[in-house]
């Protein structure tokens, strides 16, 4: 009884194979596309015999404010040239994100109200801009079919080793005191307890989304500045004097999660199509205790972020961080659909020595193909994209979309 059953299945099945090949759905003419129900056709690469959509995912390049510094801007129209041509370059490489740096130190690359312009586009903070760089880096992505984000610093205010008299009198380092900003080893910062510093940060984020065609806010790795006392200890004092319950380290991570959620909200309100993405460092319990980063919470709950990037900086035989290792585990810790979660990735470290990774992963970054590696383990994970960190260090010639 059961061959008869067999053989009935093999009469069946036999001629749809047949015809399905006639119609060159299996026969290779396809080999690279993936059908989707709806009948659009996406980008796939293929792993284990398996097809892995890649039609919406997230290939990005930070641009730093060091490249900024570093770009030609005589006039607007060099400028204009150089990220025309640089971005010209990144699409034929398959990356459609560009996580531009728009303020890296309280100051600004674009025209502003709230903070002076930046010394990485003019000479002394506080000049008057020779021109609108977001603008036209906004305008070229554009023409370019790029997905710009605004990339903030948000507690950040001066560097280490800088002194304070190279803020000019806009400066919120200039403009506000102690407790609310604080000088330490590190560099200035907003006092992440501070009120008046959440809220300066959170119009900034308003400034942008209102005046400049992006597609999201972004923001990296730097949350809690330090963890000694002198960062928040009058604030701390303040808020358990008025009946707080909450320890050092839980308060410290709910006045992070303020400006994130807070943040979140602003970028929602310029419309549900722009996205908040954060890029924390890639230990999450690093996060969680020195930086009071609730990572697994954002990537959890509704109303933090969009996207989670954190930075995947280690190569595969990291002796303490070993890269798949990293990855999986953040691919178990973000539950929440909404958020989407890919990995920033390692660029500048190809060919060089990694003096963090150990004996056996010193030499790795001077193997080949390491970052194409990296992405395609992400890609078995389940990742929804990577961004490389950054764009000096792009070589144009990787295949970022193998097979696409």
């Amino acid at each position: 009884m059961k061959r008869k059953i067999y053989a009935l299945i093999l009469l069946v099945l036999v001629p749809l194979v047949m015809s399905a090949c006639g119609n060159g759905l299996l026969n290779g003419d396809d080999e690279d596309k993936f059908f989707f129900e709806d009948g659009d056709v996406g980008e796939a690469v293929t792993q284990d015999d398996r097809f892995i959509d890649i039609s919406n995912e997230i290939r990005g390049v930070w641009l730093s404010y060091l490249e900024l510094k570093a770009a030609p801007k005589e006039t607007q129209e060099q400028f204009s040239q150089y990220i025309s041509q640089q971005f010209e370059k990144l699409k034929r490489l398959s990356v459609n994100s560009v996580f531009v740096h728009v303020r890296p130190f309280a100051d600004a690359v674009y025209e502003s109200d709230l903070y002076p312009s930046s010394f990485c586009v003019v000479k002394s903070q506080g000049e008057k801009l020779p021109f609108d760089f977001l603008r036209i880096i906004c305008e070229k992505g554009r023409e370019n079919g790029m997905k710009i984000h605004a990339w903030i610093n948000p507690y950040r205010i001066l560097p280490s080793g800088e002194k304070k008299d190279v803020l000019c009198e806009k400066s919120a380092g200039k403009r506000l005191s102690y407790p609310d900003v604080i000088t330490l080893e590190e560099g200035m910062f907003f006092s992440p307890a501070s009120e008046k510093g959440r809220q300066l940060i959170i119009a900034g984020v308003r400034e942008i989304l209102e005046n400049y065609d992006v597609d999201g806010i972004h923001i990296d790795d730097y949350f809690y500045p330090s963890q000694k006392k002198e960062v928040d200890s009058v604030f701390f004092e303040k808020y358990r004097k008025c009946g707080g319950r909450l320890s050092l380290d839980s308060w410290r991570r709910e006045n992070v999660n303020a400006l994130v959620s807070g943040i979140y909200a602003a970028v929602k309100e310029s419309g549900n199509e722009k996205v908040f993405s954060i890029s924390p460092v890639g230990d999450i319990e690093k996060n969680y205790s020195v930086y009071y980063a609730d990572v697994e919470r954002w990537g959890n709950e509704d109303g933090f972020c969009d996207i989670l990037m954190p930075q995947l900086y280690y190569g595969f035989k990291n002796e303490s961080k070993p890269f798949e290792k990293c990855a999986v585990r953040w691919r178990n810790a973000v539950k929440n659909k909404k958020v989407r979660l890919c990995a920033g990735l390692a660029r500048y470290k190809v060919g060089k020595e990694d003096g963090f990774a150990g004996v056996s992963g010193k030499d790795e970054w001077k193997e080949p193909g390491v970052i194409e590696r990296q992405i395609d383990t992400l890609r078995k994970n389940s990742f929804d994209g990577f961004c490389l960190y950054s764009l000096q260090f792009v070589n144009f010639n990787e295949n970022l979309c193998p097979d696409s």
